[in-house]
């Protein structure tokens, strides 16, 4: 259930952007929770965990502004 508007939640996919620093990514079909009446997305722990760890890598690699954009099923694999 929507934590803002108590909608029912949909399994669904979705764009992550970060912007941080030097850098700019995104990652494309994130898998989450949509809500279906207010769109309000939700990830699951180990999902942020993953991102996380993933963009954190590129972050300090990275010594100029860099703009990269992922699949989430390849970082997961």
């Amino acid at each position: 259930m929507c934590v803002f508007c108590k909608g029912k939640l949909i399994q669904s996919q979705t764009d992550y952007i970060e912007k941080n620093k030097n850098l700019i990514a995104l990652v494309r079909d994130v898998p989450c929770e949509k809500c279906g009446q207010c769109g309000e997305t939700y990830f699951e722990n180990n999902t942020v965990l993953e991102l996380e760890q993933v963009l954190n890598k590129i972050q300090d690699t990275s010594s100029e502004i860099t703009l990269t954009v992922m699949d989430y099923k390849k970082i997961a694999a």
